[in-house]
């Protein structure tokens, strides 16, 4: 019987048959071995799993807390980033991040998380009081007043009272120099691209100048500097329009004035005031400069510097009567906003705030320096129904 020929399965093949088999003492190693290589894969599998998943909502918002309950800020700060950037944010989750921000003096970051904290809580009357004393510090008064009456009508009743106390002081109380310094040099130290922090601070040493700070030249050098780097920032341009007046080197501040970006009509009250100046003080336009600060004063009603200049422009145009309100506008506005007196009254109203009386007088004080809208509001809160007297509360 003829033999059959070795099926395919069973032939060797041709590769393997000039392969060497490994020596024994190879085989016994690679049998020790590989438990262990296999172990090491399993490891560093893991790790790269766990690298690429984030981590859970949960843990994330747990470290955060733990963080910020052992001051340490740093790590809560990246935990609450963290955990923001899903899809469990909410209010009071930002709000604990831009308290971490202020923590590590990073304004310029609290105030855009503060800033969308309200947007999705505009009731959160801690988050406006911490966005508005930055603004107060910076002395943004026309951003804080922008950014109250533009969510107002979402703030819910009960939570007006509160936004209204920090809008007024926003608005009306200046922050004491060594205070306001102390807060800006922090700011800029721990993030120096925080430019309101920067020109609120040169714009101090201009005001309220001492034998420490930078000489006049370097300032100025320090705020064209910002200007040039951020030439849609307004309050960089009105700070060096304004250090370039004063330097006596009116030719480059009108420049400076003609280049102002947007369209003329829709430029700010920061704009007209600069504006007016120019036109009354170099150019002898009185003309122009009425109408100039008319429009300042329409933005900001409670400055008497910006009357003083209306008021001195109708002078030269001959309208004596209309000069003659304007610089009563002046006396009446310098008289209420007197800085000593000012705190004590708004002191007083504060420590009281549940008394209609004391709103009633809050509202008259805003009504005397020609913020309208700040005084009804404050108007209508009077209004409101309260508590029945309680034996605690303080005469007045």
């Amino acid at each position: 019987m003829p033999r059959r020929p070795p099926s395919r399965r069973s032939r060797p093949r041709a590769e393997n048959l000039d392969r060497p088999s490994p020596p024994a003492s190879v085989r016994g190693r690679l049998r020790r071995w590989w438990p262990a290589g296999l172990a090491i894969a399993i490891a560093l599998a893991a790790v790269a799993v766990f690298t690429l998943i984030p981590e859970s909502p949960a843990r994330l918002r747990a470290e955060a807390e733990r963080a910020a309950r052992d001051n340490d800020w740093p790590a809560a700060l990246r935990a609450w980033r963290a955990f923001n950037a899903t899809n469990s944010a909410r209010a009071a989750t930002h709000l604990a991040q831009a308290k971490a921000e202020l923590k590590l003096a990073l304004a310029r970051q609290a105030e855009a998380t503060l800033r969308k904290t309200i947007a999705i809580e505009p009731s959160d009357a801690e988050a406006w009081k911490l966005l508005l004393e930055i603004l107060r510090v910076e002395d943004r008064s026309l951003e804080a007043r922008e950014t109250v009456w533009g969510a107002y009508d979402r703030i819910p009743a009960e939570a007006r009272r509160a936004v209204l106390r920090e809008l007024t002081l926003a608005v009306l109380a200046d922050v004491a120099d060594e205070r306001a310094r102390l807060a800006l040099n922090r700011w800029i130290d721990a993030d120096p691209a925080d430019v309101d922090a920067r020109v609120a601070m040169l714009r101090r040493m201009a005001a309220q100048p001492r034998s420490e700070d930078p000489d006049r030249p370097a300032r100025l050098a320090e705020l064209e500097e910002l200007a040039a780097a951020n030439p849609a920032h307004p309050g960089a341009r009105e700070a060096l329009v304004t250090a370039l007046g004063d330097a006596g080197e009116p030719d480059r501040g009108r420049a400076l004035l003609d280049a102002w970006p947007g369209p003329e009509d829709d430029r700010d009250g920061r704009y007209w005031r600069l504006r007016g100046r120019w036109a009354l003080e170099y150019d002898r336009d009185p003309a122009r400069a009425a109408a100039a600060f008319r429009r300042a004063v329409a933005t900001f009603p409670h400055d008497w510097r910006a009357w003083s200049g209306l008021a001195r422009a109708l002078a030269r145009l001959g309208r004596a009567d209309e000069a003659r309100r304007a610089a009563e506008s002046v006396a009446r506005i310098r008289e209420a906003l007197e800085p000593s007196p000012l705190l004590a009254r708004l002191d007083n109203d504060f420590r009281q705030l549940d008394d209609p009386r004391s709103r009633r007088d809050l509202a008259e004080l805003a009504g005397r320096v020609g913020l309208a809208r700040l005084a009804d509001a404050w108007r209508a809160d009077a209004e409101l129904p309260t508590e029945p007297d309680s034996p605690n509360r303080p005469a007045r």
